[in-house]
């Protein structure tokens, strides 16, 4: 893990990221950089070779801020500061500034708030899951409820389709900070029954890091996000890793069976949404 963009507007909801990041870059010893988009706001009057000056005074009011916000994080969570810096763009769509900065300036992930939002279709209209669907940049995505502590234990969520690609990803995640993650799958009825104490010595051989295997057969009244949801309460990991198909959305994959179903664990566990 080398650099983390973590977005912020300045709200309450945005500070749940920032303590993550800050969190996890106590971990691993990464380079954090904040970033806030703005818009400016132009008088009428103004003559147009003034302009830019207009958005440069702006934008070093906005930077000023921003380095004031990140340093009252640090120093409420009694962190020393590690490597960090703040960015401020002026752009009127946040959701494209953050994607084209992040995959222009090489960043390994982009942390982002979520704010909690109730039903899938609320999530799919923030810019968190607008940036979790079309991100090539891996997504850590923090519940604004977060409430900042170490990292013990990653609960990787896999449908088994791509494991050999995934699981080298998992592991060097989990090397990075220093713990180890367990592996949840949900089959369906009449799919050929796994052994979970196989294939767990057998990916144990190749990934030491992998702790825990569970296969549990999928609920269809449950739903997936409440059978998820309840793994989570079990296993109490620090983050949970998902990968999302490019032919169609994480989202429509995850909910095909629910669409309306309530996605209650995003206000509960980090996530980490990566590209397959």
């Amino acid at each position: 893990m080398k650099k983390v963009l973590v977005t912020t507007d300045f709200s309450t909801y945005s500070k749940a990221g920032m303590r993550f990041a800050i969190r996890l870059a106590a971990q691993n010893e990464a380079e954090l950089v904040f970033f806030h988009c703005f818009q400016a706001l132009i008088p009428t009057t103004i003559h147009r070779t003034r302009i830019d000056d207009a958005i440069q005074e702006q934008a070093t009011i906005e930077l000023l801020k921003l380095e004031k916000f990140a340093a009252s994080l640090y120093k409420s969570m009694k962190i020393n500061p590690g490597k960090y810096r703040c960015v401020v763009v002026e752009d009127l769509n946040p959701e494209s500034a953050i994607l084209n900065y992040a995959q222009q300036n090489g960043f390994s992930y982009i942390c982002i708030s979520t704010r909690g939002a109730g039903k899938l279709r609320k999530v799919i209209g923030t810019i968190t899951g607008s940036i979790i669907v079309k991100s090539e940049v891996p997504v850590l995505a923090i519940p604004h409820t977060y409430r900042p502590r170490p990292i013990k234990k990653i609960l990787y969520a896999s449908d088994l389709e791509q494991i050999d690609k995934e699981m080298p990803v998992v592991s060097a995640f989990a090397k990075s900070i220093h713990t180890k993650f367990d592996l949840a799958h949900f089959y369906y009825h009449g799919e050929v029954k796994l052994d979970r104490k196989t294939l767990t010595e057998m990916w144990r051989k190749k990934y030491p890091l992998l702790d825990e295997v569970f296969l549990d057969p999928f609920d269809l009244n449950a739903g997936f996000a409440a059978q998820l949801d309840k793994l989570i309460h079990k296993v109490k990991p620090g983050i949970v890793v998902f990968f999302t198909h490019t032919n169609r959305s994480w989202f429509d994959k995850v909910f095909t069976t629910s669409r309306s179903e309530a996605f209650s664990f995003i206000t509960k566990a980090p996530m980490l949404v990566c590209r397959k």
